[in-house]
């Protein structure tokens, strides 16, 4: 079946404008739309993004039911909200033709000003990587998963990745396997035997990347476990870390930086850094920056209230 023909079928009406789909399911079924900012009869189309996915719509339609609107603007930062509007609006306008003179779409994201007028919209818009805090704030309170999210487990001596149908791979390099088998007994290590414990975990993450390459290009990267949670803090240098705390990979490379240029004496007494984390946290950035790079993230995420993942979103 062609795409538009299925859309049709999921928007229960012929579409009234191109588009193209953006996001896809794991079956290749259409998730989110990209329109035209204007339909086929001139009239603008606020709304650059569309979901159309049937179960995402239908779960997002009840977080809306059950107060998902006014709960989204109560914990989102207001700035936040109307830079994602100024955002939205920029990419969809820059695609009206220079010499088109007629009305012209308005608004943000599904059209409005300010605040939070449609979740559907924000998903959407995240779900096609736009970076938006609504759309990240509604797929994290659905009960499904986003089959596009890539889950990252790092654990003591394993890395484990897992997208959609695809997965869970594990290679066995978690900080421990690292510290014992490839980093030796130099303190502080030296750059050469860095240099080649980020090239192991490039080299696990490539054999993980040729039997499953739709890794490469993920929606969303999910980091958890402790040992993530622990370089967070350092990096930030608190126990405490805000909500929806990032990470940029500048700033992980910083911290990289840093840490192996101490000796173990003097790198205990970072900020935020726990005594059984001291030996581990070095590997732990290896790995992290090996995800990072071989993924080609901009940054990094951290569910700071439960701790339990890190978030990261492609280029």
């Amino acid at each position: 079946m062609d795409d538009r023909t299925r859309v049709e079928e999921l928007l229960g009406r012929p579409p009234r404008g191109d588009f193209d789909v953006v996001v896809r399911d794991d079956r290749g079924d259409p998730v989110v739309l990209r329109n035209g900012p204007l339909l086929d009869d001139g009239t603008p189309m606020p709304t650059r993004f569309y979901l159309v996915g049937k179960d995402l719509v239908r779960d997002v339609s009840r977080l809306e039911a059950a107060g998902g609107v006014r709960d989204a603007e109560r914990s989102i930062d207001a700035g936040s909200i109307a830079d994602v509007h100024a955002r939205y609006a920029a990419e969809r306008d820059a695609n009206i033709p220079d010499e088109y003179s007629g009305p012209r779409p308005s608004g943000g994201v599904g059209g409005t000003r300010t605040g939070v007028k449609c979740l559907h919209a924000h998903v959407a818009h995240e779900l096609a990587g736009g970076d938006d805090p609504v759309g990240r704030w509604a797929l994290d309170r659905l009960d499904r998963p986003d089959p596009l999210t890539l889950e990252v487990v790092v654990l003591d001596r394993s890395l484990t990745l897992a997208m959609g149908a695809s997965g869970p791979h594990a290679v066995p390099i978690g900080p421990l396997v690292l510290l014992d088998d490839h980093m030796g007994t130099a303190d502080p290590p030296s750059s050469v035997v860095l240099s080649n414990t980020l090239g192991t975990v490039h080299d696990h993450l490539d054999d993980i990347l040729i039997v499953a390459p739709e890794m490469r290009s993920p929606n969303t990267v999910r980091v958890s476990g402790s040992h993530a949670l622990s370089l967070a803090r350092v990096e930030y240098g608190s126990d405490t870390l805000p909500a929806d705390y990032r990470m940029s990979r500048e700033s992980a490379d910083e911290v990289f930086r840093t840490l192996v240029a101490e000796p173990a004496s003097e790198r205990r007494h970072n900020p935020g850094l726990e005594p059984a984390d001291v030996h581990t946290i070095i590997p732990t950035c290896c790995i992290i920056l090996g995800v990072l790079r071989r993924l080609d993230l901009r940054e990094i995420r951290i569910d700071a209230t439960g701790g339990r993942r890190v978030r990261a979103w492609a280029t």
